[in-house]
Parts: structure tokens; C-alpha cells; sequence
């Protein structure tokens, strides 16, 4: 009899100590957890980063598309129809200006964003542009505001570390550039006059 006792005792005390590690695992399994997440949420906010939706990797919560997987954040709304005969026209000037192909060129592909159009090269397409189509306020069309500036400025990580201590509204909206599509020369072509594209 006592030795079936001691056998339950031991059971009993292996079970004990066995639930006690996993209870003990699990409660910090929950509390590491929930600081990366808190440390996580925090580092997010304290640079102005959110979650990609698509490959939850931190960016910048103004960008229009993730630079790591590539997936467009802009919400697509519903627009109206193209004239076809445009398109077409606006398709085959800018493949033709920047040598890409025009099946990767849809109503929303952003110039710079997608096809990596900046600076002078911005300059001249919007310069080629308004002489193709007949532009007639050119003089209202800011090219800096859609393609920046070329290159790399090497003083632009101060800049940013400036704003970000002194002016958190103009870090937040650093990247909130007016990005230029194809659909928006498509409707300026229409018009002939250059119509101003929707901040995104």
C-alpha cells in the first residue's frame, strides 16, 4: 500500500512539475509576445511606419506602393471610361519616350512610383508631352511636384531627421508627393489642358 502511494506521489509530482514548466513557458511565451508587440506598435508610430497589408513589412504610412513586395496601397475607386483612341496615343508616347513596353502600362500605372521616372527625365516627358497633345497651360505644370529631383541627395537623411524632431507634420506628409498616372495625361490629353492630378 505505501508503495503505491509513493508511485502516486512521484506521478503526481512529475505531473505537477510538468504542467508548472508549461504554465511557466506559456505565461512568458505571452508576455514576450505582447512587449514586441507593444515595442512593435510604438517604433511604428514614434517613425511614421505601418504594416504592409501584403507582406506585413514596416513602411512609411504615406506610400503608394510597398518597396518591398511591390503591392499598389492605393484604394482603386471606380472611374470613368477612357477615350480608347487617347489611351492608346498616351500608351505608345510613353513607352516610346521611356523604351518600355505598353502591355505594362495600365490606366494607373504610376510614372514614378512604378516606372522609376525622376528628375530631368520627368522635365522632358512632361516638356514632350504637352507638345504632342497640345497642352495649352503648360505654364500652370510644376514638374518637381511629380518626379522630384534625380539621383540621391546625400543631405536628404538630415533633412528627415530635422522634420522628424522639429516638425512632425511635414515627416509624416514627406512622402505624400501628387504621383502622376497614366490615366491622369489621358485626361489632360482629352482636354488639352493639363488637369491636375488627385493628391494619393
Amino acid at each position: 500500500m505505501e508503495f503505491v502511494k509513493s508511485v502516486l506521489l512521484v506521478v503526481f509530482g512529475v505531473l505537477l512539475l510538468f504542467f508548472g514548466v508549461t504554465f511557466i513557458l506559456w505565461a512568458l511565451f505571452v508576455i514576450i509576445s505582447a512587449g514586441l508587440y507593444v515595442a512593435t506598435r510604438l517604433f511604428y508610430a514614434l517613425f511614421s511606419l505601418m504594416e504592409c497589408p501584403h507582406c506585413s513589412k514596416a513602411i512609411k504610412k504615406n506610400a503608394l506602393r510597398c518597396p518591398r513586395c511591390g503591392s499598389s496601397l492605393i484604394e482603386e475607386e471606380p472611374q470613368e471610361e477612357l477615350n480608347p483612341e487617347l489611351y492608346a496615343r498616351v500608351k505608345t508616347f510613353v513607352a516610346e519616350f521611356w523604351s518600355t513596353s505598353e502591355e505594362k502600362l495600365k490606366p494607373g500605372t504610376l510614372l514614378a512610383d512604378d516606372l522609376g521616372i525622376a528628375g530631368d527625365d520627368g522635365y522632358e516627358l512632361l516638356e514632350a508631352f504637352c507638345r504632342e497633345f497640345e497642352i495649352q497651360n503648360v505654364c500652370e505644370i510644376d514638374a518637381s511636384e511629380y518626379f522630384g529631383t534625380e539621383g540621391c541627395n546625400p543631405f536628404e537623411i538630415y533633412v528627415m531627421f530635422y522634420y522628424w524632431i522639429f516638425d512632425k507634420e511635414k515627416f509624416d506628409n514627406s512622402g505624400s508627393d501628387t504621383s502622376l498616372t497614366v490615366r491622369d495625361l489621358v485626361k489632360s490629353a482629352e482636354a488639352k489642358r493639363w488637369i491636375l492630378p488627385k493628391a494619393r
